[in-house]
Protein backbone atom coordinates (compact mmCIF):
# COMPACT_ATOMS: atom_id res chain seq x y z
CA UNK A 1 0.00 0.00 0.00
CA UNK A 2 2.77 2.34 0.76
CA UNK A 3 4.70 1.95 -2.78
CA UNK A 4 0.85 2.11 -4.39
CA UNK A 5 0.55 5.86 -2.48
CA UNK A 6 4.43 6.51 -3.18
CA UNK A 7 3.91 5.97 -7.13
CA UNK A 8 0.52 7.61 -6.91
CA UNK A 9 1.88 10.80 -5.33
CA UNK A 10 4.80 10.71 -8.02
CA UNK A 11 2.38 10.76 -10.87
CA UNK A 12 0.72 13.51 -9.39
CA UNK A 13 3.68 15.62 -9.29
CA UNK A 14 4.79 14.53 -12.85
CA UNK A 15 1.52 15.56 -13.88
CA UNK A 16 2.02 18.64 -12.21
CA UNK A 17 5.63 19.27 -13.03
CA UNK A 18 4.88 18.77 -17.00
CA UNK A 19 1.32 21.04 -16.90
CA UNK A 20 3.50 24.12 -15.13
CA UNK A 21 6.06 23.97 -17.69
CA UNK A 22 4.52 22.84 -20.73
CA UNK A 23 1.27 24.53 -21.02
CA UNK A 24 -0.55 21.88 -23.50
CA UNK A 25 -3.54 20.26 -21.64
CA UNK A 26 -3.13 16.48 -22.68
CA UNK A 27 1.27 16.21 -21.58
CA UNK A 28 0.13 16.46 -18.15
CA UNK A 29 -2.05 13.42 -17.47
CA UNK A 30 -0.31 11.43 -19.85
CA UNK A 31 3.10 12.33 -17.95
CA UNK A 32 1.21 10.93 -14.71
CA UNK A 33 0.19 7.86 -16.68
CA UNK A 34 3.57 7.39 -17.59
CA UNK A 35 4.89 7.61 -14.59
CA UNK A 36 2.53 5.38 -12.57
CA UNK A 37 2.86 2.70 -15.05
CA UNK A 38 6.26 2.98 -14.97
CA UNK A 39 6.22 1.80 -10.98
CA UNK A 40 5.76 -2.15 -12.43
CA UNK A 41 8.81 -1.56 -14.90
CA UNK A 42 10.81 -0.49 -11.96
CA UNK A 43 9.73 -3.33 -9.40
CA UNK A 44 10.09 -5.84 -12.27
CA UNK A 45 13.76 -4.56 -13.11
CA UNK A 46 14.69 -4.23 -9.52
CA UNK A 47 13.48 -8.38 -9.08
CA UNK A 48 15.16 -9.31 -12.46
CA UNK A 49 18.61 -7.77 -10.95
CA UNK A 50 17.89 -9.38 -7.68
CA UNK A 51 17.85 -12.66 -9.28
CA UNK A 52 21.02 -12.31 -11.59
CA UNK A 53 22.78 -11.42 -8.20
CA UNK A 54 21.19 -14.41 -6.14
CA UNK A 55 22.42 -16.66 -9.51
CA UNK A 56 25.64 -15.33 -9.34
CA UNK A 57 26.85 -16.77 -5.94
CA UNK A 58 25.11 -20.53 -6.75
CA UNK A 59 28.79 -21.76 -8.45
CA UNK A 60 30.62 -20.23 -5.03
CA UNK A 61 28.17 -22.14 -2.97
CA UNK A 62 28.61 -25.78 -4.72
CA UNK A 63 32.37 -24.70 -4.17
CA UNK A 64 31.73 -24.94 -0.59
CA UNK A 65 29.30 -27.99 -0.61
CA UNK A 66 32.00 -29.83 -2.62
CA UNK A 67 34.70 -28.93 -0.25
CA UNK A 68 32.44 -30.07 2.32
CA UNK A 69 31.92 -33.61 1.45
CA UNK A 70 36.06 -33.78 0.35
CA UNK A 71 36.96 -33.11 3.36
CA UNK A 72 34.36 -35.87 4.99
CA UNK A 73 30.92 -33.89 5.60
CA UNK A 74 27.50 -36.11 5.12
CA UNK A 75 25.01 -33.98 2.61
CA UNK A 76 22.88 -32.62 4.85
CA UNK A 77 25.85 -31.30 7.29
CA UNK A 78 27.23 -29.52 4.06
CA UNK A 79 23.86 -27.92 2.91
CA UNK A 80 23.51 -26.78 6.73
CA UNK A 81 26.40 -25.18 6.53
CA UNK A 82 25.77 -22.97 3.72
CA UNK A 83 23.66 -21.11 6.16
CA UNK A 84 26.72 -19.12 6.86
CA UNK A 85 27.66 -18.09 3.76
CA UNK A 86 24.16 -17.13 1.84
CA UNK A 87 22.74 -13.70 1.42
CA UNK A 88 19.78 -12.49 3.37
CA UNK A 89 17.65 -12.91 0.84
CA UNK A 90 18.12 -16.68 0.93
CA UNK A 91 18.45 -16.63 4.92
CA UNK A 92 15.24 -18.29 5.93
CA UNK A 93 14.81 -21.03 3.54
CA UNK A 94 18.18 -21.90 5.20
CA UNK A 95 16.83 -21.33 8.32
CA UNK A 96 13.53 -23.65 7.72
CA UNK A 97 16.05 -26.48 6.57
CA UNK A 98 17.79 -26.43 9.47
CA UNK A 99 14.51 -26.58 11.59
CA UNK A 100 13.22 -29.31 9.53
CA UNK A 101 16.46 -31.23 9.99
CA UNK A 102 16.51 -30.73 13.70
CA UNK A 103 12.82 -31.57 13.57
CA UNK A 104 13.30 -35.00 12.23
CA UNK A 105 12.16 -34.22 9.05
CA UNK A 106 13.30 -36.77 6.75
CA UNK A 107 16.33 -35.66 5.01
CA UNK A 108 14.75 -36.05 1.01
CA UNK A 109 11.41 -34.01 2.52
CA UNK A 110 14.41 -31.63 3.79
CA UNK A 111 15.76 -30.62 0.98
CA UNK A 112 12.67 -30.83 -1.22
CA UNK A 113 11.02 -28.41 1.17
CA UNK A 114 14.30 -26.01 0.28
CA UNK A 115 14.33 -26.65 -3.11
CA UNK A 116 10.45 -25.47 -3.02
CA UNK A 117 11.00 -22.35 -0.71
CA UNK A 118 14.16 -21.26 -2.95
CA UNK A 119 12.45 -22.12 -6.23
CA UNK A 120 15.42 -21.13 -8.31
CA UNK A 121 16.41 -22.84 -11.47
CA UNK A 122 20.15 -23.34 -10.70
CA UNK A 123 19.21 -24.19 -7.02
CA UNK A 124 16.73 -27.06 -8.25
CA UNK A 125 19.88 -28.79 -10.19
CA UNK A 126 21.99 -28.35 -6.97
CA UNK A 127 19.59 -29.79 -4.46
CA UNK A 128 18.50 -33.13 -6.61
CA UNK A 129 22.43 -33.88 -7.19
CA UNK A 130 22.31 -33.54 -3.47
CA UNK A 131 19.00 -35.56 -2.65
CA UNK A 132 19.96 -38.38 -5.40
CA UNK A 133 23.37 -38.44 -3.34
CA UNK A 134 22.40 -38.70 0.19
CA UNK A 135 19.79 -41.35 -1.28
CA UNK A 136 21.68 -43.93 -3.21
CA UNK A 137 25.47 -42.27 -1.95
CA UNK A 138 27.88 -42.10 -4.81
CA UNK A 139 31.93 -41.34 -3.79
CA UNK A 140 31.69 -39.48 -7.23
CA UNK A 141 29.42 -36.50 -6.14
CA UNK A 142 32.68 -34.05 -5.20
CA UNK A 143 33.14 -34.82 -9.45
CA UNK A 144 29.29 -34.27 -9.99
CA UNK A 145 29.43 -31.73 -8.33
CA UNK A 146 32.55 -29.91 -9.89
CA UNK A 147 31.07 -30.56 -13.78
CA UNK A 148 27.86 -29.06 -12.41
CA UNK A 149 29.71 -25.56 -11.03
CA UNK A 150 31.41 -25.58 -14.20
CA UNK A 151 28.08 -25.61 -16.49
CA UNK A 152 26.51 -23.10 -13.57
CA UNK A 153 29.23 -20.93 -14.91
CA UNK A 154 29.50 -21.47 -18.16
CA UNK A 155 25.38 -20.74 -18.46
CA UNK A 156 25.82 -17.59 -16.35
CA UNK A 157 28.31 -16.12 -18.55
CA UNK A 158 26.60 -16.78 -21.76
CA UNK A 159 23.07 -14.92 -20.32
CA UNK A 160 25.41 -11.87 -19.30
CA UNK A 161 27.19 -11.86 -22.67
CA UNK A 162 23.96 -11.89 -24.45
CA UNK A 163 22.02 -9.59 -22.22
CA UNK A 164 24.92 -7.71 -22.82
CA UNK A 165 24.89 -7.33 -26.69
CA UNK A 166 21.03 -6.64 -26.85
CA UNK A 167 21.47 -3.51 -24.60
CA UNK A 168 21.97 -1.30 -27.60
CA UNK A 169 18.45 -2.72 -28.40
CA UNK A 170 17.22 -1.65 -24.94
CA UNK A 171 18.85 1.69 -25.55
CA UNK A 172 17.73 1.88 -28.71
CA UNK A 173 14.11 1.83 -27.83
CA UNK A 174 14.33 4.61 -24.85
CA UNK A 175 15.97 6.33 -27.42
CA UNK A 176 13.54 6.29 -29.56
CA UNK A 177 10.63 6.61 -27.52
CA UNK A 178 12.26 9.68 -26.23
CA UNK A 179 13.34 11.50 -28.97
CA UNK A 180 9.60 12.63 -30.65
CA UNK A 181 8.67 13.88 -26.76
CA UNK A 182 11.72 15.58 -26.21
CA UNK A 183 11.74 17.61 -29.67
CA UNK A 184 7.87 18.27 -28.59
CA UNK A 185 9.33 20.20 -25.31
CA UNK A 186 11.72 22.10 -27.63
CA UNK A 187 8.77 23.24 -29.77
CA UNK A 188 6.40 23.93 -26.69
CA UNK A 189 7.95 27.05 -26.10
CA UNK A 190 6.27 28.66 -29.58
CA UNK A 191 2.75 30.32 -28.98
CA UNK A 192 1.63 28.99 -32.35
CA UNK A 193 2.68 25.06 -31.37
CA UNK A 194 0.77 25.66 -28.23
CA UNK A 195 -2.53 26.52 -29.94
CA UNK A 196 -1.98 23.31 -32.44
CA UNK A 197 -1.41 20.89 -29.64
CA UNK A 198 -4.70 22.72 -27.49
CA UNK A 199 -6.57 21.60 -30.86
CA UNK A 200 -9.08 18.12 -30.96
CA UNK A 201 -6.47 17.65 -33.62
CA UNK A 202 -4.00 18.80 -32.11
CA UNK A 203 -4.50 16.60 -28.79
CA UNK A 204 -5.64 13.43 -30.95
CA UNK A 205 -2.26 13.40 -32.60
CA UNK A 206 -0.48 13.56 -29.20
CA UNK A 207 -2.65 10.57 -28.00
CA UNK A 208 -1.84 8.67 -30.62
CA UNK A 209 1.52 8.99 -30.82
CA UNK A 210 1.36 7.93 -27.01
CA UNK A 211 0.14 4.80 -27.99
CA UNK A 212 2.26 4.24 -30.97
CA UNK A 213 5.44 4.95 -28.42
CA UNK A 214 4.08 2.39 -26.09
CA UNK A 215 3.91 -0.26 -28.54
CA UNK A 216 7.07 0.59 -30.27
CA UNK A 217 8.59 0.15 -26.44
CA UNK A 218 7.03 -2.78 -25.90
CA UNK A 219 7.64 -4.25 -28.74
CA UNK A 220 11.80 -3.34 -28.91
CA UNK A 221 11.85 -4.41 -24.86
CA UNK A 222 10.08 -8.05 -25.45
CA UNK A 223 12.95 -8.33 -28.49
CA UNK A 224 15.82 -6.91 -25.91
CA UNK A 225 15.06 -9.22 -23.11
CA UNK A 226 16.23 -12.67 -22.69
CA UNK A 227 13.57 -15.75 -22.02
CA UNK A 228 13.01 -16.41 -18.49
CA UNK A 229 15.41 -19.60 -17.47
CA UNK A 230 12.64 -22.88 -17.06
CA UNK A 231 13.06 -24.67 -13.16
CA UNK A 232 14.26 -28.15 -14.25
CA UNK A 233 12.83 -29.66 -11.66
CA UNK A 234 9.31 -27.88 -10.19
CA UNK A 235 7.18 -30.52 -9.25
CA UNK A 236 6.88 -31.29 -5.75
CA UNK A 237 8.45 -34.67 -5.79
CA UNK A 238 9.88 -35.43 -9.52
CA UNK A 239 11.38 -38.72 -8.73
CA UNK A 240 7.97 -39.88 -7.49
CA UNK A 241 5.67 -38.48 -10.30
CA UNK A 242 7.94 -40.43 -12.70
CA UNK A 243 7.78 -43.18 -10.92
Amino acid sequence: MGALVSWLGASGLAGLAVAVVIPIPVLAPLAGVVVLGGGPAVVRARINQRRRRLRRIWPGLIDHVRSAIRSGSGVIDATLALEARVPVEMGGAFREFRSSVEGGAPADQALQELKNTLADPIGDRVIEALRLAHDVGGSDLPVVLNSLQQSVRADLAVREDARAKQAWIRAASRLGVTAPWLVLVVLSGRAETIEAYQSPVGVAIVLSGAAVSLVAYRVMARLGSLPAEQRWFAASDSRGSAA
